[in-house]
C-alpha cells in the first residue's frame, strides 16, 4: 500500500474535480480542491497542512494557472506541479515548463495516463 498524499487540484471546471475526485477513490491520495490560481495560492499561503502535489489547469478565471506558476513555484519550493489542460502546442508546454511546471498533462486523460504520470514524477505507485 502506497503512504497517503494531499493532492491540490486546480481547476475551474467543477466536472473535471468530480471526475479525478473519483479516479482517487480508493487510493491513499487526499484531494483537496481550487477553482481558480488565485484560491492555489491563497491555500497554499495558508500552510495548513503539507501538499505533495499541485494538479494546476492553464486556462481558469481570476488568475490563469500560468500567471499563477511563477507564485505556486515560490511557495511550494521543489514539490510536483503538474500542469492539466488541453493546451498542447509545443510552445505551450515549453512556457509551461520555464514558468516552473515540474510536467505537463494533456486533457482529456484517463486514470491509467494520470497514475502512471504522478508514478514516474513521484517514483512510487500511487494506488
Amino acid at each position: 500500500m502506497s503512504k497517503a498524499m494531499n493532492v491540490l487540484l486546480v481547476d475551474d471546471s467543477r466536472a473535471v474535480h468530480a471526475l479525478v475526485t473519483e479516479m482517487f477513490a480508493n487510493s491513499p491520495v487526499s484531494l483537496f480542491h481550487a477553482f481558480n490560481g488565485a484560491e492555489a495560492v491563497e491555500v497554499l499561503s495558508k500552510n495548513e497542512r503539507d501538499y505533495e502535489m499541485i494538479l494546476l489547469d492553464w486556462e481558469m478565471p481570476v488568475l490563469s494557472g500560468i500567471e499563477a506558476l511563477p507564485e505556486l513555484r515560490r511557495l511550494f519550493g521543489s514539490n510536483p506541479i503538474v500542469m492539466v489542460t488541453s493546451k498542447n502546442a509545443m510552445e505551450d508546454i515549453v512556457r509551461a515548463l520555464e514558468s516552473g511546471a515540474t510536467d505537463y498533462i494533456m486533457k482529456p486523460y484517463t486514470k491509467e495516463i494520470l497514475f502512471g504520470k504522478l508514478a514516474q514524477i513521484l517514483g512510487r505507485e500511487v494506488a
